[in-house]
Order: structure tokens, then sequence, then C-alpha cells
């Protein structure tokens, strides 16, 4: 059963909040339901709440509700109508009220879906964009290894076999960051037919913070510090959400190899909208690169770390490709011994409304 505290803190943090009796009709309307659904409370109160339900929905809510008969709360998902005559998708919670039991009423409290899936969304961003990261470098490495078996033994089909999973682990890696092949060669889209990924409107902030909360939970990065510092706490932009998770994980290995040593070692972003770009700054506090050295920085197989061999050489080469894709550019500044500053300059977006 519902207790008064708990309706009352999940109410607050709802879009909409009904009340309804034992009949089904509405006996009370939260003010937030008039800003989410457009409804003034005298409208809706009286009237049956399946009326404010999609008529495709109408026998799901009596499924929902023949499951309320106990006094355990019940999740699900229903589209509701606006005032005028949207369809909104809301994340419901039926609950009894404690004050109403007697008649078998409910409290109906409902979030937006479009902010919950956004928030998955971006999870997933966030997962497979740490996996892709983790799996590029081995994947060059081995090979790299599988082509000096095949050096030494042409005519092997287990080596040959290897290779061929090993180019489609790949591309389909690829094709889930939108990263163009680093090596010659064709491009993922045109060996799969597909074309290259969509780019969509992301918060930046919120995309990098969540990515450095990945730095942070590294035991590889105990000493180093990283630090997200917005101009504005939400800056949008078009881009492709994993490739982005992928180049910032890539940016803050590359900073944490070049600090080693440093006393205090770190990395700085900086976020900020200049006209209809959305510029990020990767600021390190490592021994910066020489001029022969900062040309070629983003050239494939290019290695200049401490890193050594757990490096490819092909991960700066690979964050270019993938800032192409997104319609931005990416470039590198460098001032011995004051550290190297990475700038990815990214097409600006409009909040959604």
């Amino acid at each position: 059963m519902c207790n008064p505290t708990q309706c009352r803190y999940l109410a607050q943090a709802s879009h909409v909040v009904i009340a309804l009796g034992q009949s089904g009709a509405i006996h009370g309307v939260g003010s937030e339901t008039a800003t989410a659904l457009g409804h003034a409370a005298t409208s809706l109160v009286g009237h049956p709440f399946s009326r404010l339900v999609a008529p495709d929905q109408r026998k799901h809510l009596v499924r929902i509700l023949e499951r309320c008969r106990t006094d355990q709360a019940v999740w699900d998902e229903l589209v509701l109508l606006a005032a005028d005559g949207k369809r909104v998708p809301m994340l419901c919670c039926f609950q009894r009220l404690s004050n109403l039991r007697e008649r078998g009423g409910l409290l109906v409290t409902c979030l937006k879906l479009e902010r919950l899936r956004a928030a998955r969304s971006l999870d997933a961003a966030v997962a497979l964009g740490q996996l892709a990261f983790r799996c590029h470098g081995p994947a060059h490495r081995l090979i790299q290894a599988v082509e000096a078996v095949r050096a030494q033994h042409p005519r092997s089909q287990a080596a040959a076999r290897c290779r061929a999973e090993l180019d489609g682990l790949l591309d389909a890696m690829s094709q889930s960051v939108a990263i163009a092949p680093s090596e010659p060669g064709p491009r993922p889209s045109a060996v799969s037919g597909r074309r290259p990924a969509a780019l969509t409107p992301v918060d930046v902030v919120r995309l990098l913070e969540e990515a450095v909360r990945l730095v942070d939970l590294d035991p590889a990065c105990q000493d180093f510090e990283v630090m997200v510092r917005p101009e504005f706490a939400t800056i949008w932009a078009m881009v492709h959400p994993v490739g982005l998770v992928f180049i910032t994980l890539h940016l803050a290995r590359n900073a944490r190899d070049a600090t080693t040593g440093a006393k205090h070692p770190r990395l700085l972003i900086d976020a900020y909208q200049s006209g209809q770009e959305v510029i990020l700054e990767f600021r390190d506090n490592g021994p910066g690169l020489e001029a022969e050295d900062l040309s070629c920085a983003f050239a494939p197989f290019f290695k200049k770390s401490a890193g050594g061999d757990d490096h490819t050489g092909l991960g700066l080469a690979t964050c270019s490709e993938l800032v192409r894709h997104m319609g931005g550019t990416i470039r590198m500044e460098s001032r011995p011994p004051r550290g190297a500053t990475v700038f990815v300059t990214l097409p600006a977006a409009p909040a959604p409304k």
C-alpha cells in the first residue's frame, strides 16, 4: 500500500498526477498535468480515466487495473492523450491511496517516456563507446599478429579465418561508432552496404561527464584527475554519441600516458559554444609534443607516449575520422613543456523542446 509520504515525493517528481475513485473516475488532478498534457483540471474531474488514454491502449488499461487489485504498486507504459490530441507515451505507476482504500482509490503518477528513453539511450551510448574503445586496440594488435603468422604460413586456413573474423569484428564496431577504417581499404559502409551511422542532437556536457566517470572508475587512472568545465550546464551538438564517448576515452588515455611522472597529472575538458559550433578543449599538463611530432600526430601508426607497445598508433587517426564523420574538425596545439591541447569542433544543435 502507498503511504502519504511516498505518494507526496512520487507526485513531486512526476509529470502527471491523478487520483481515481473505485469506478475509475477522476477525483483529482495535480497542477503538473496541465503543463504536461494541456488539460485543465476542471475539465477532467468526474470523467473516466480511460478517456485520457489513447483508444488503442484502453484494453491494456483494463489489464493494468486488474493487476491493481492487490496492494502492490503496478508500473507499466501507457499512451495518454494531450488536449490537442497528441499522443504522449508515459511510464505510469498505479498505487492504492490509504485514505481512499475503502473506495478502491488509486493514485496514478506518470513520467514522460521521452526523457527516460533519452537517458537509456545515453547509457547505451556510453556502454557501447567504452566497449569499442576497449576492443579497438586489441583487435588491431591481433590483426598484426595474425598477419605475421600468415606471412610465415600463407596456406594456413585457420589464420585466414581468424583474419576474416577480426575484420568482421572491426566492421561491426565501426558501424556502432561510425568509425571509418584507419588503415587503407574500403570503408565499412561500402563493405556492408549500410549507410554511415546517423547523427543526433546530444547534450555533450552530460555525455562528457558520463565518459569521465568511466575514466574515474579505471584503476589505471587512480591518480589521474579529469575535470569537465562547461560554459553552460547544457550544450547541444549534432554528434554520434557512441563516437564522442570513444573520442573522449581515447583522449583521456592519451593524456594519462602523457602526464606519467607529473606531480599532479590532470586533464581539463572545457566545453563552450561559439556561433554555430561547439568547441571541446582537452588540455593536459604533460610535457607536450615537439613541432615535428605535432605535424603527424593524427597520422596512422604514430606513437609518441608512455604507453609503449600498448598503443597501436591508430587511436588519434580514428578520432580524426570520427570527428570528420560528425562534420567537425580536430587539431592539436602544444607548447613544450606546458602540455598539449586537442581542440574538437562540432556542429551546434538546438536544444530539444
